[in-house]
C-alpha cells in the first residue's frame, strides 16, 4: 500500500517537472518517409519526449509528397504551446531499388521558444525569448513495404548549420531591477534518426529515436539549454 501512495505521489510531480522544465531546443523527429512512387502522399502525427533534460512534450506533424518520379517535397511542425514551436520545409530526390530506397533533401527550419520560469528557492522570476533557424540537408536510406507492405524502417542523417538567439530576463524579487543575457553563437548540427512502422500497407503505427549534436553548444548551457534525445510514438498513413 505504502508503494502504490509512493507512485501516485511522484507520477503528478514528474508529470510538472516534463512540463516546466526549461529546455529552448530539442531535437525535431520529422518523419523519414521513403517516397518510391509519382503521386505517394504520405502524413505522419506522433507525439514526442526528449532527454537528458526533459523538455516539455510536443506533437508533431509531417506530410511528404512526390509529384513527379524521383521528386519529393516535405513539410512538418512540432507544437508545444503558442510560443513554443518549430517548423520546417524540404525539397529533394529519391531512388529506389526493389525494396530499397534512398532519399536526399535540403531545407529550412525556424523555431521559436518562450519560457517563464520561477525559482522559488531564490525569490526569483525569468524569461526565456528567442527563436532559432535551421539551414540543413538530410539523407534517408530505408526499407519501404517489407513483409508484403507491412513494415517500413529506415536511417536517416541530417546536418545543418543552426543559428539560435535568446535572450534571458531576471527579475528580482523586488522588482526594482533585472539582468539580461543573451546566446547567439550559431552552430553546426548533426542529427541521426532510426525510423520502425508497421501496420497494413496504408495506416501504420511509427517510432522514431532521434539524437542531435551541435558543435558549439552545450546542452547544459545554463538557461539556454537545449536536450540530444527524442523518442516519438505516432501514427503513418499512406495515400
Amino acid at each position: 500500500m505504502r508503494k502504490n501512495r509512493s507512485i501516485l505521489f511522484t507520477l503528478p510531480l514528474l508529470a510538472t517537472f516534463l512540463v516546466t522544465s526549461c529546455v529552448v531546443y530539442h531535437p525535431h523527429n520529422v518523419d523519414i518517409p521513403l517516397l518510391h512512387q509519382r503521386g505517394q502522399l504520405q502524413l505522419d502525427a506522433s507525439a514526442s519526449l526528449s532527454a537528458p533534460l526533459f523538455a516539455a512534450p510536443a506533437v508533431n506533424a509531417t506530410a511528404s509528397y512526390a509529384p513527379f518520379n524521383h521528386v519529393g517535397v516535405q513539410a512538418a511542425a512540432s507544437f508545444t504551446s503558442p510560443h513554443y514551436y518549430y517548423f520546417q520545409g524540404a525539397a529533394g530526390t529519391w531512388f529506389t531499388s526493389g525494396n530499397f530506397v534512398v532519399e536526399g533533401y535540403l531545407g529550412y527550419g525556424h523555431g521559436r521558444s518562450l519560457i517563464d520560469s520561477t525559482e522559488s528557492s531564490i525569490n526569483r522570476n525569468y524569461q526565456i525569448d528567442g527563436n532559432y533557424n535551421l539551414y540543413f540537408g538530410q539523407i534517408n536510406l530505408g526499407l519501404a513495404d517489407l513483409a508484403d507492405g507491412h513494415i517500413d524502417m529506415g536511417l536517416g542523417l541530417k546536418g545543418g548549420y543552426l543559428t539560435p538567439n535568446f535572450k534571458q530576463t531576471e527579475y528580482l524579487a523586488e522588482g526594482l531591477s533585472q539582468e539580461t543575457s543573451s546566446y547567439a553563437d550559431p552552430s553546426f548540427l548533426i542529427q541521426p534518426q532510426l525510423m520502425f512502422r508497421f501496420g497494413f500497407s496504408k495506416l501504420k503505427f511509427s517510432f522514431n529515436l532521434g539524437y542531435t549534436y551541435l558543435t558549439q553548444w552545450a546542452f547544459d548551457n545554463n538557461y539556454f539549454n537545449y536536450d540530444r534525445l527524442s523518442f516519438s510514438v505516432g501514427v503513418n498513413y499512406r495515400f
